[in-house]
């Protein structure tokens, strides 16, 4: 793979379905993207962050989440799949919690804040996690799956176990669902 920066989602779509294994990792390193370029994949409500998926493919999903202020994720998995979250606009925090097998309460084990232009990882090996802006103001991420993921467990905590969550876009390539 090429060692430039990309700096436009127009050049990280051509990338990426030449990307497999750990060319991934090289990629997320080398982005410097300007939330301005995912104008047509923000879309917002004051309910729930949205997840935007901008391309599907077998072996990748590329979604923008857009978040309010104070919205976050309730604590989950990824399916067995790789994550990196890209950080475009504003400042989050990432809880990580390994499940206490005698009374399934998920225990923080590492939590890290990071803004714009910065990117974490996330996959089941490391544990369940969960996201949250902690911006005065909207926020938005860029997540890159390795393989799609269609369902994942999310930690009920009224009942105390996780259960399996079917996923769902609030828009797709641009076009509100």
């Amino acid at each position: 793979m090429v060692k430039e920066k990309i700096t436009s989602l127009k050049e990280l779509l051509e990338v990426l379905p030449e990307c497999s294994g750990k060319d991934y990792v090289g990629l997320i390193k080398r982005i410097e993207l300007d939330a301005m370029d995912f104008s047509p994949y923000q879309f917002w409500t004051k309910e729930h962050y949205t997840r935007n998926c901008i391309v599907r493919t077998e072996s990748h999903e590329l979604i923008l989440l857009c978040w309010e202020e104070g919205q976050e994720t309730p604590i989950h998995c990824h399916a067995g799949e790789e994550c990196w979250v890209y950080l475009l606009q504003g400042e989050m925090k990432e809880v990580r919690y390994e499940d206490e097998k005698q009374t399934n309460i998920p225990l923080p084990i590492d939590e890290m804040v990071f803004k714009e232009g910065r990117f974490s990882y996330m996959n089941d090996e490391m544990g369940y996690h969960s996201l949250e802006n902690t911006h005065q103001g909207r926020s938005m991420s860029l997540h890159l799956y390795m393989n799609p993921i269609d369902t994942c467990q999310v930690y009920n905590k009224e009942e105390k176990t996780f259960d399996w969550k079917t996923l769902s876009y609030h828009s797709k390539e641009g076009k509100l669902l």
